[in-house]
This record gives structure tokens, C-alpha cells and sequence, in this order.
């Protein structure tokens, strides 16, 4: 199996009514919702670190470590929940660790030292680690295989409206009447979201089927882990270079653009609705061309990275906006396509480990992205930024093409990448 191939679940548990074409769309806004405040709970420190630093008398980057804590500790934990949970009914673990995430942000709007904040989001990314290892992989389960783009699409778009509005609303509101204001706001949005996925949340199977084993009774290993894994090794790269900049974005819009405090909040909305967009367009098209769109959107990132400094340097403070909003559009379709990939890939008893290796490295790229870019901040300037993230972007980039090519190679040899 490779990155570029399309698997066929056969996993026997998709649900369709008897024309085949049922599409469980409110089950999906429900998860879409929740992921909004999952990803909401993740990244809105990097909207806040202003102000948290302030609270706390701590400098910009110990508060942008906070979301590299939180990556961590999602790192260690999220693929070993996945193996522990295995058995436990998938809705009940989506509720248990939903409502984690929930507890997690009260005790963060409740803390009264730096170091009570740290240990409130090191509960919210335990949560979150569980959370992901099944909400990633519960759509492939709910829909056929011709409806997963558009299903990921669909559950994947609560983390984009989470840059339109929960950390552009947690950033205004943060400015207007605290940062604890914010995080009070989610503990809010979780109750009601948790009340709701109660009642109409769709069930499937109970837990993860078994592995299979050989005749000498040893577990077979899957088929589909090599391209699984080559899968992670690109979120890595994309995620990095995305979080290297991303994570002190605000930052640098305040220290080398020179944009006023009070228009933070307009950019990061800008920029979250182009995202949606990108979201939107990539649900709908990313079938017909992956190779294509993937590839390309990685080009497309690599050059409005290494354009962002020439625009701050010229003054024209429009030209940033269209850069920044062309990005947004741009990467908000990059995590839909390998979350979409990811689940084409995996085969039906590997989709659990494989949501929770996902999970793993879409947070060692937002740890270590946000990690880098806090070095770089401390050791040169705001201004280096845009060119480490668009390095890191290139390296990406070359990594798909050459898995592309050596596609391609063995593919006139006869033979199956995997």
C-alpha cells in the first residue's frame, strides 16, 4: 500500500440506508464540534501569550510552551491509550475523554500559578491523546469508502472553525476581559456538545478488532503500517513547519509588521475563514486529483513562506494580509488530505493504532514546530521565522515528491510500494 493509493475498507461496518447513499451528517457535526473544542483547548495559548505571560511574570516563550507541554505529553500517551482502550466501546471513550477536556480547561481558567496551569494542561492532553486515537478513525466507520473524504472533511472542519472562531474569539476575549474568560467559555461549549453527543451521538462497533494471527498463533504484522507510517513521517514535517511560525504568529504580526494589538483578532479571523474554505474545497475535490493537490499545496506553502518577510519589509501591510489569508486557505486543506489518506490506508483492525500514530505525529510537529520557533525567536529575531517555517515546508515538499517518484518507479517495475 502507498501514500497515493486509495484502500477499500471492507470493514463491514459502514452504515448506509438501502439506496447506499445514507451520509450520517448530524453524527459528524457532532464529532466536528467537539473537535472544535479539542483543538480550540490545544491552540489557544498561542493567541494568549501575551497576556498569560503577563498574569504569570513569565517571557513570551515559557507561555508558548504551553502548548509544547501539551504536544509532549500527547506524544507519550496517545498511541499507548489507544492499545489500553482497544476494548472499551468507542462512543463511551469519545464521552470519557471528551469530558476530560472539559475538566482540563476549568482547572486551567481556575489557576492561581504558572505551575497549576502547566499540570491543568498536561490533564487536558492526556485527554485529548484519547480523544484522538478514536474520534480520528470514527468517521471511516460511519460512512462507505467514496464518502471518507468528504466525511473527513466534515469532522476535520471543527478544527478550522477553530481558527475562525476559537482563537480569534479566545484571543478578543482574552483582550477584553481576561484570558481565564476564555478558557471558561470552552468548559461552557463542552457541557451542552457533551449532553448532545449523548443522545445522538452514532454508535459503532464496540471496540477495535483483534489482530490476526499466523498459524503458529503470533500476531501478523499489517500490511499497511509501512505506508501508515510514511503518512505520519509528512505530517511531521508539515505540521513543524506550520507550528514553527504559526505558534508565534501573533508575534511576529505585532513586532515586525507593526499591526495594532486591536487588529490581532481581525487577521486570525481572516485567515480562519480562508481555512474553512481551503477545508471546503479539498472535502469536495481531493478525490479527483491527490497527487496533484497534495504536492501542490505544499508548493504553494513553501513559496507565501518565503514572500512573508519581503512583504513585512515593504510596508504594505495589505500585502501581509493577502499573504497570510492565501495561506490560510492553502494549509487548511493539507490535514484534511492525510487524515483522508491516513484512513484510505489503514485496514480496518490498524485504523485505531494508525488515528492514534496520527495523533502522535501531528503533535510532535506542533511540539517541536512550536519548540524551534521559540529557539529562533530567543536566538535571532521575529524576523526569522517565515524562513525556518518555509525550510522546514520545503523539506516536506521534497519528501512527497521523491515517495511520488519511487512510486511511480517501482510502480513501470511491476511492483507495490509499501
Amino acid at each position: 500500500m502507498t501514500f497515493f493509493e486509495k484502500a477499500d475498507p471492507g470493514n463491514g461496518q459502514l452504515k448506509e440506508d438501502s439506496t447506499g447513499e445514507h451520509f450520517p451528517l448530524g453524527g459528524l457535526l457532532l464529532l466536528s464540534t467537539a473537535i472544535f473544542i479539542s483543538m480550540s483547548t490545544e491552540f489557544l495559548p498561542g493567541g494568549l501569550i501575551p497576556q498569560i505571560a503577563e498574569t504569570f511574570q513569565r517571557p513570551p516563550s515559557d507561555a508558548g510552551n504551553l502548548i509544547t507541554v501539551f504536544a509532549l505529553t500527547v506524544i507519550l500517551t496517545a498511541a499507548p491509550l489507544a492499545a489500553v482502550t482497544r476494548r472499551i466501546p468507542r462512543k463511551a471513550l469519545v464521552l470519557v475523554s471528551f469530558a476530560a477536556i472539559g475538566a482540563a480547561n476549568a482547572a486551567t481558567a481556575l489557576s492561581t500559578t504558572f505551575e497549576m496551569l502547566l499540570a491543568a494542561r498536561i490533564l487536558g492532553a492526556v485527554a485529548h491523546g484519547a480523544f484522538w486515537s478514536v474520534v480520528a478513525a470514527y468517521p471511516a466507520s460511519l460512512v462507505r469508502s467514496s464518502q471518507l473524504g468528504k466525511a473527513t472533511a466534515v469532522t476535520a472542519a471543527g478544527g478550522s472553525v477553530a481558527g475562525v472562531l476559537g482563537i480569534p474569539l479566545g484571543n478578543a476575549l482574552g483582550q477584553m476581559f481576561g484570558w481565564r474568560v476564555s478558557f471558561a467559555a470552552l468548559v461552557g461549549l463542552t457541557l451542552l456538545v457533551f449532553l448532545l453527543m449523548v443522545r445522538f451521538l452514532p454508535p459503532i462497533t464496540s471496540f477495535v478488532p483483534r489482530q490476526e494471527a499466523d498459524d503458529a498463533g503470533k500476531p501478523t504484522p499489517d500490511a499497511t503500517l509501512p505506508a501508515v507510517l510514511m503518512i505520519c513521517f509528512l505530517i511531521l514535517f508539515v505540521v513543524a513547519a506550520q507550528n514553527a511560525f504559526g505558534t508565534y504568529g501573533v508575534v511576529w504580526l505585532l513586532d515586525v509588521v507593526k499591526v495594532a494589538p486591536e487588529a490581532v483578532p481581525i487577521v486570525l479571523l481572516a485567515g480562519g475563514i480562508a481555512s474553512a474554505g481551503g477545508v471546503a474545497l479539498t472535502g469536495a475535490y481531493y478525490g479527483r486529483a491527490p497527487i496533484r493537490l497534495f504536492v501542490g499545496a505544499l508548493a504553494l506553502m513553501v513559496g507565501i513562506l518565503f514572500s512573508l518577510p519581503a512583504a513585512a519589509e515593504s510596508g504594505y501591510q495589505a500585502v501581509v494580509w493577502i499573504l497570510l489569508i492565501l495561506m490560510g486557505a492553502v494549509f487548511g486543506g493539507i490535514p484534511i488530505m492525510l487524515q483522508t489518506r491516513m484512513m484510505w490506508t489503514a485496514s480496518p483492525r490498524a485504523r485505531s493504532i494508525a488515528a492514534a500514530l496520527q495523533t502522535t505525529a501531528f503533535n510532535v510537529g506542533i511540539g517541536s514546530g512550536a519548540f524551534m520557533g521559540g529557539v529562533v525567536l530567543e536566538r535571532s529575531t521575529a524576523e526569522a521565522l517565515p524562513f525556518f517555517a518555509a525550510i522546514l515546508m520545503f523539506m516536506a515538499f521534497l519528501t512527497a515528491m521523491g515517495w511520488e517518484v519511487k512510486r511511480q518507479r517501482n510502480s513501470r517495475r511491476g511492483k507495490l510500494v509499501s
